[in-house]
């Protein structure tokens, strides 16, 4: 594989706390990945998140130890279902 990293798209839901999203696909590059994000119905929101192969990116709370999100990930939103 030519990059070290894969494109991943998820549903994201805001009204459930982490992890709030789920994965629905994985691309090799940015362009396919919001190619098909732009063929998805619009009644969820998504995001595309750019994660590292090999790589460990969790991130745990400091004081109580629990998982509570990533570390060090790009991702970018799109909010179709809040469109008006």
């Amino acid at each position: 594989m030519p990059n070290d990293y894969v494109w991943g798209i998820f549903v994201a839901d805001g009204s459930i706390g982490f992890p709030n999203f789920f994965p629905i696909g994985i691309y090799t590059t940015r362009e396919l990945a919001i190619k098909e994000v732009e063929a998805l119905p619009r009644e969820h929101n998504y995001q595309i998140l750019r994660m590292p192969l090999n790589n460990n990116f969790a991130y745990y709370h400091k004081m109580n130890g629990k998982l509570v999100g990533m570390d060090s990930i790009h991702h970018e939103h799109f909010h179709f279902k809040d469109e008006s």
